[in-house]
């Protein structure tokens, strides 16, 4: 694996972040493969058992069946490896360790069996949930370059446009630190996270401190209509959840209203925090 510690070069900084830096970003690579893993362990397990009962009664035309739903389930190890990896082009077992896998598959499948237990629709949410960390971790592996002579700053080969940073927030993560930036109206799109090794946070933060300060931009990246658009339409997202709480019958009815709330309400928390720090 790539060193992770930053090289510092003159006035050149690089740095290179894999999810194997971090213990706590390992973990959570390994959470999402971990459940689909368990999925694959029950139903090859419920397809042995099935198999077995339909030799044991002699029903062969069952047999056929099982058979060609176990051949075309084998044909997902083709399409898993460039569902897993954030980059196809890597090896897949560089991203995840056999050793790892198994037993994070044996995990996952007494997790989905225990969450099949305590409620039929349960393993619907651990698999829904099981995405977030996959979210969290798909921008791994990450480098970048700053150049504080030419006073520029690269991330995975794009280039920042630091004349249109307008705001610059940090926050420290173990051995690296989440950087977001928002952009003046009118910025061409470009990265706003950006995770940088710690040791090279202070004089990458004041790199873009000190362009962005030079330049003259406007107050705002949005116009008081857009942002009270963005409000009413994020606040109307919120509220999807809660009113199907109230409307709908109790039981299956609020277990489609906590779906609901938990999948709009999400999109409604990013348009209110753009209404506001835009």
């Amino acid at each position: 694996m790539p060193d992770s510690d930053p090289v510092s070069c003159d006035a050149t900084i690089d740095w290179e972040l894999e999810v194997t830096d971090s213990p706590l970003l390992l973990m959570l690579a390994y959470v999402f493969p971990s459940i689909l893993g368990g999925v694959v362990i029950l139903s090859g397990t419920l397809l042995t058992w099935l198999l077995l009962q339909a030799v044991l009664t002699g029903n062969f035309a069952r047999v056929v069946g099982l058979v060609v739903i176990a051949l075309l389930g084998l044909l997902a190890r083709r399409y898993l490896p460039a569902l897993l990896a954030t980059n196809v082009t890597d090896p897949f077992w560089d991203r995840y360790s056999r050793r790892g896998l198994a037993v994070g598959s044996v995990l996952g499948a007494i997790i989905m069996y225990g969450s099949v237990r305590l409620h039929p629709n349960a393993p619907f949410v651990v698999f829904v949930a099981s995405w977030i960390p996959l979210v969290l971790t798909a921008g791994f592996p990450t480098s970048g370059q700053a150049d504080l002579e030419t006073e520029t700053l690269a991330v995975d080969g794009t280039e920042v446009p630091l004349d249109g940073v307008r705001r610059f927030r940090a926050a420290p993560v173990g051995r690296f630190v989440v950087c977001w930036l928002s952009y003046s109206r009118g910025m061409p799109s470009a990265p706003r996270v950006i995770v940088v090794p710690s040791g090279s946070f202070e004089p990458v933060s004041q790199l873009i401190d000190r362009v962005s300060d030079s330049t003259e931009r406007e107050p705002s990246t949005i116009n008081r209509s857009e942002r009270l658009i963005a409000s009413l339409f994020g606040l109307g997202l919120v509220a999807i959840g809660p009113v199907l709480w109230i409307l709908l019958p109790p039981g299956d009815g609020q277990l489609v209203a906590l779906y609901a709330g938990a999948m709009f309400g999400l999109f409604g928390i990013v348009l209110l925090w753009y209404a506001y720090s835009a």
